[in-house]
C-alpha cells in the first residue's frame, strides 16, 4: 500500500495546481477554488476571496469532511474558509471523490449556454473524451446543467440532488450556468486531468455548435 502523502507535500502540490489553473484562465479575479483529502477525515482547502495564483500552504485551511468544520485555520487569520466548502464535502461524501476543483472558465460558462432550457449538456463525437475515467471516443457524456444562485454555497442543494441521481454515476463534472463549473477526481492528479479534459471539450463543443449550428443537448 502507497503510503498517504504528508500535508504539507499535499499543500504545496494544491497550491501549485491553483496556479495552472490562474495561467489556463480557470480561476480569474479571486474566483475558483480547489480542495484535496488529506488524513481520516480532513480536507485540505483554499481560501476565499483571495487571489489564486498567490495561495501558499499556510493559507489553506483543513476542514472536517462531514461536515465542512474549521479542523485547522489558515495561519493568517484575516483569510475565511473557500465559499466552495459545503459543495466539495458534498462531492467528497457522495461521491467518494478524493479532490475538488472550482472553475470560473469563460468555456464552462459558453458551454453551459449551450443547453439552454435542458438540465444536462451532451457531449460526443471526441477523441479526448477518453480522459475522463470510464469514458471512450464513443461515449455519449451527459453533462449535468444546473441553476446559478446568488451566494455559492445556495447551489449545494442541487449539487446534491444532481449526485444522488443514479444517471449521473459517470459524470466528473457539474455545469453551473452563467458561472463555472465543478469537476472531481479520485484524487488530486485525476482531478487535475479531468479539469484538462472537460476545459478541452467545452471549448470543441462550443466551438462546433457555432461552426454547424447543431444543438448541444438531446
Amino acid at each position: 500500500m502507497k503510503k498517504k502523502s504528508s500535508d504539507k507535500n499535499q499543500a504545496e502540490r494544491l497550491c501549485r495546481l491553483l496556479r495552472l489553473s490562474y495561467e489556463k484562465g480557470w480561476v480569474t479575479g479571486t474566483g475558483g477554488g480547489i480542495c484535496t483529502v488529506t488524513g481520516a477525515d480532513g480536507v485540505l482547502m483554499a481560501p476565499t476571496g483571495v487571489h489564486k495564483e498567490e495561495v501558499r500552504p499556510a493559507d489553506l485551511f483543513i476542514v472536517n469532511r462531514e461536515d465542512g468544520t474549521v479542523l485547522r485555520p489558515a495561519r493568517n487569520r484575516s483569510l475565511s474558509v473557500s465559499e466552495c466548502n459545503p459543495i466539495f464535502c458534498a462531492v467528497i461524501n457522495l461521491r467518494g471523490a478524493g479532490s475538488v476543483m472550482h472553475s470560473h472558465a469563460l468555456s464552462a460558462v459558453l458551454a453551459g449556454d449551450l443547453a439552454d432550457q435542458q438540465d444536462h449538456l451532451i457531449i460526443e463525437g471526441f477523441e479526448m473524451l477518453k480522459g475522463i475515467r470510464g469514458l471512450s471516443n464513443q461515449s455519449k457524456h451527459a453533462v449535468p446543467v444546473i441553476h446559478n444562485t446568488p451566494r455559492e454555497r445556495e447551489l449545494t442543494d442541487q449539487i446534491r440532488h444532481v449526485l444522488n441521481n443514479p444517471a449521473n454515476s459517470g459524470v466528473y463534472c457539474i455545469l453551473v450556468r452563467n458561472h463555472g463549473a465543478y469537476i472531481w477526481g479520485e484524487e488530486l492528479w485525476e482531478t487535475k486531468r479531468h479539469a484538462e479534459i472537460y476545459h478541452f471539450l467545452f471549448e470543441a463543443v462550443y466551438a462546433r455548435r457555432n461552426r454547424t449550428g447543431l444543438s448541444g443537448t438531446s
